[in-house]
């Protein structure tokens, strides 16, 4: 069963009830609005017939207005006795019922109810008369069953309106998301993630789901220009020591002649397996970190210590002639894994030997300002052109310059690395450089307290 069956379904199970209770409160209404129009004309009647009796010369008078039958009522007169005077009843039993002055009530003869009304009219001081009203309860006033019949006629025809424009609405209504329906299909069968979904712009819940799919395909096909290109250049780098190390190999079998020469094949040989061991492993960090496989101690830490134990231990490198300062703020404390932030400001500090200007400066600064702690790593290097900004975070990215500045000593996983890092506490970076003055990448966290 389709969603648009179940709909129109479900819409015309409601409309049934909603007319059988709308019937029923039209039945109850007009019957009761009937038997109070009923009741008005009885006692409208008989009072107004009551002002045309009156008594001559001992004799009773009844005059030219008194209405003995109209609208189905019934009017009599009795002496006090109970003996009848004038007028006719639909049964004789009605006229054999006792009187009662001024009340409305109902008598059943046979299978039909009949409304009384009566009225004791002094006309001397010895003398008095009855007058009583007789009307069928089912024979006056509004005609419920015509009115009962119309509605019972009307109702299942607007069902069966409600019941085909729901069907109509309803599948106008879920065209979005035959659209993303097919939008999928297409792309599932020839695995082109251009494809999105079209949106007619009528800001509904499917237009909102419509768009939502759309942001999905969006990110599913960057995420798998990504892979491509991740895959492509781990290959790249993995292929290129694993072609020396063959090389290396085929040499020095075939045309070694000595220890010495044998043992700097060696030394290379190692030298690449090296290299391809610290890929590996970065790669595996790097997806685990990617997608939380791996169990990390968040802990509260002293991140001021923890900064400045790691400038003292960098600056001793002294790569190249470059001097590392450090501006550290005392008693600054972060909620974070202390291994990570280790990799994190190590990556960006040796970013900073690796693309520096020679005898240039790196400089670390901590600080902490309205709950947030600000970490950040500025050199003088070569720095990095504005269009090349947003690639670095790129898994296995190297602008040339970089390359040519340091041939050989970087994978191009660092500062992807470092974003992983970041984002994997709950912070961002941000990266400022010009070509030939610098870089400052600046790391923003929540502290503490």
């Amino acid at each position: 069963m389709t969603i648009k069956l179940k709909i129109t379904l479900w819409f015309t199970t409601f409309m049934i009830l909603l007319s059988a209770v709308v019937f029923a409160f039209i039945a109850f209404f007009t019957s009761s609005t009937a038997s109070q129009e009923l009741r008005g004309k009885l006692t409208g009647l008989v009072d107004k017939n009551s002002r045309e009796i009156e008594l001559d010369d001992g004799e009773l008078e009844i005059d030219d207005d008194f209405v003995s039958f109209k609208d189905g009522i019934h009017c009599l007169i009795f002496d006090q006795d109970g003996s009848k005077i004038t007028g006719y009843s639909p049964d004789g039993m009605l006229e054999r019922e006792p009187f009662r002055d001024g009340a409305i009530r109902q008598v059943q003869v046979g299978l039909e109810p009949y409304l009384l009304y009566d009225r004791l009219l002094p006309v001397s001081r010895s003398k008095s008369i009855w007058l009583r009203g007789i009307v069928p309860e089912r024979g006056g006033g509004v005609d419920t069953a015509a009115v009962n019949r119309a509605v019972l006629i009307a109702l299942p025809l607007l069902i069966v309106l409600a019941a085909v424009g729901g069907y109509l609405i309803a599948g106008r209504s879920l065209q979005p998301i035959k659209e993303i329906g097919k939008t999928a299909e297409e792309i599932s069968k020839s695995g082109d993630l251009s494809k999105r979904i079209a949106v007619d712009g009528s800001g509904d819940e499917l237009q909102r789901l419509a768009e939502i799919f759309n942001r999905m395909f969006e990110r599913l096909e960057a995420n798998f220009e990504l892979q491509q290109h991740f895959t492509s250049d781990a290959s790249h780098e993995l292929r290129t020591p694993l072609s020396v190390i063959l090389a290396q190999c085929e040499y020095a079998l075939e045309d070694v002649t000595g220890k010495e020469e044998l043992y700097e094949l060696i030394g290379v040989i190692q030298k690449q397996g090296y290299r391809m061991s610290h890929l590996i492993e970065s790669l595996l960090s790097f997806t685990r970190m990617e997608q939380r496989t791996e169990a990390y101690s968040f802990t509260r830490i002293d991140l001021s210590a923890l900064v400045l134990s790691v400038c003292r231990e960098q600056e001793g490198s002294g790569e190249r002639g470059i001097t590392l300062t450090g501006e550290i703020q005392p008693g600054i404390f972060l909620k974070a894994d202390g291994a990570l932030i280790v990799r994190l400001l190590e990556n960006l500090i040796r970013n900073g030997y690796r693309y520096g200007r020679e005898r240039g400066k790196i400089r670390v600064s901590l600080s902490e300002a309205g709950g947030t702690v600000r970490l950040s790593v500025a050199d003088d290097g070569i720095g990095i052109a504005g269009d090349e900004l947003p690639k670095i975070w790129n898994r296995f990215y190297r602008v040339e310059r970089s390359r040519s500045a340091a041939k050989g000593k970087g994978l191009g996983l660092g500062l992807a690395m470092v974003k992983q890092i970041v984002e994997l506490h709950g912070g961002r970076i941000e990266v400022k450089s010009e070509p030939g003055w610098g870089s400052v990448f600046t790391v923003l966290f929540k502290s503490a307290g």
